[in-house]
């Protein structure tokens, strides 16, 4: 069953995403940890897009 909201989600993972990113050029001892939590983000977010149910796995 798609999410009524999926878009707003959609937009949102988007922007976490991207957010995450940008964080890495100011926390560089970070950037491997924030690389794979900004791809959980992309992930999700390409869930979203093709009306799958979302699911974050491998998230530690």
């Amino acid at each position: 069953m798609p999410l009524t909201n999926a878009r707003d989600w959609s937009l949102m993972c988007d922007k976490q995403a991207k957010l995450i990113e940008s964080m890495r050029s100011h926390f560089p001892e970070r950037h491997e940890p924030l690389t794979e939590l900004s791809r959980h983000w992309r992930e999700l977010k390409q869930q979203l897009d093709s009306g799958a149910i979302p699911r974050m796995t491998g998230v530690k």
